[in-house]
């Protein structure tokens, strides 16, 4: 069996013999056939639709034109809009306004969404509205707010890119840590079970180094452990401490009492200080 043969089949090869692309988003055309989003046109690729009805076709085109402002490309609901279709279809349309878009522009935050723009400012929707009047009738405007504050909390893009920032952090930091425990092995610490962490003594940044420990260590345990790695003695008289940095303003302490796992997220910073 070839390498080729063990590889996922993801998407679908544009049916233009001169592309071929394999596009991992592929639509289909009218004809029944998927194209890449640069041969999706039918006058592109001389869908056999438009020799069978061109002036409907092309209608059908022009009213379909991408929603977007000083947008002329045709939208990817008019290519896959057919009405001697009557299966029960999902149009492809944007899932905040209900319009439809071009492969470019069809991400709300590409379009200027306003059902993602209100989610973003917080604006409750103004379905939304006799339920908020409801609530503060009989429990007050706090109630009232509160519910408009829940629906306003969903991460922000902004706070997507941060999370997915944080995440190739993680996969980077995979590659370089080393087992917190030496005792622990790869094999026998699945990878999803595995806590890692950039630690470095307090005041020597340069020291700092990656290790992973198993989701299921406890925090005295850890910090016994990385006083070990980087050599330095716990007593009474010169205890140890862990510290979570959170940000360049904020640092906790952490517990010994509790799992580590339980105290810092994947991918965290910690310090070890007196």
């Amino acid at each position: 069996m070839s390498s080729h043969d063990t590889l996922p089949q993801i998407g679908a090869h544009c049916s233009l013999p001169s592309c071929s692309l394999n596009d991992f988003l592929p639509i289909r055309c009218t004809c029944h056939q998927l194209f890449c989003k640069d041969h999706i046109s039918p006058d592109v690729h001389h869908c056999p639709s438009l020799q069978a009805a061109p002036s409907t076709i092309g209608s059908a085109l022009k009213l379909q034109r991408c929603a977007a402002q000083s947008c002329n490309k045709p939208s990817l609901e008019s290519f896959v809009a057919d009405p001697s279709d009557t299966t029960n279809r999902s149009p492809a349309l944007c899932s905040g306004c209900k319009q439809a878009f071009c492969a470019e522009h069809r991400d709300p935050s590409s379009h200027s969404c306003a059902p993602f723009h209100d989610a973003d400012s917080g604006h409750v929707p103004e379905k939304n509205a006799a339920a908020k009047a409801l609530l503060a009738k009989h429990f007050g405007t706090d109630a009232a707010n509160a519910t408009a504050h829940a629906g306003s909390s969903a991460p922000k893009p902004s706070s997507r890119k941060e999370a997915q920032q944080r995440q190739l952090a993680v996969i980077k930091m995979r590659v370089k840590a080393q087992p917190g425990n030496p005792k622990d092995t790869p094999a026998s610490v699945p990878m999803n079970q595995r806590l890692h962490v950039r630690v470095s003594p307090a005041g020597v940044p340069s020291s700092e180094r990656i290790f992973w420990f198993p989701k299921t260590i406890g925090t005295g345990k850890a910090l016994d452990l990385l006083a070990a790695q980087f050599k330095l003695t716990i007593s009474d008289s010169q205890p140890l401490k862990l510290l979570l940095r959170q940000s360049d303003h904020e640092v906790n302490t952490l517990r010994t009492d509790q799992l580590l796992a339980d105290q810092v997220p994947d991918g965290a910073c910690l310090h070890l200080v007196r």
